[in-house]
């Protein structure tokens, strides 16, 4: 198997009422809330390989992130409002600290990131198109039946 095809993709799943959670509109009525959003769905970027985890993974070592790294990932955003973000994903339960490593973890995780391998995909679009060609052989039946149930010497 070649490179292409052992690579996995990621996205993040927006649920369609995100804006609606209660945490997020708390964030949004806040001074810098836009911004704090955004950084939040950088993190849950920067962190996807890594299960939600603040750490990078260096031969055999784990090394936490600190808040100059998560600084440096967000590219855009100056250190204070990263502390103040972080401060609030805290307490809004967006994130926790793993007590046995002092990392930080995105909260429902899971629940946030999909992925898959390029071959699952196209497994999945295999599907789709296999349903979706069963739906129209069944869909041809009921025209057949019904074309029959009109002509009354057909029966």
């Amino acid at each position: 198997m070649s490179e292409k095809d052992t690579r996995k993709y990621y996205w993040i799943k927006l649920k369609k009422d995100f804006f609606d959670l209660e945490a997020i509109d708390f964030l949004l009525g806040q001074k810098n809330g836009s911004d704090y959003i955004v950084i939040y769905q950088m993190l849950c970027l920067i962190t996807m390989n890594q299960g939600g985890s603040f750490t990078k993974k260096i031969g055999e070592i784990i090394v936490p992130f600190d808040i100059q790294k998560i600084q440096r990932e967000t590219k855009y955003f100056n250190i204070d409002t990263i502390r103040v973000a972080l401060g609030l994903f805290k307490k809004l339960g967006l994130i926790y600290e793993d007590e046995g490593h002092s990392t930080l973890i995105i909260a429902d995780f899971d629940n946030l990131i999909g992925g898959e391998t390029r071959w699952a995909g196209l497994k999945r679009k295999q599907r789709v198109i296999k349903e979706r060609e069963g739906e129209l052989l069944e869909q041809k039946d009921i025209d057949k039946q019904v074309e029959i149930a009109k002509v009354p010497w057909l029966k």
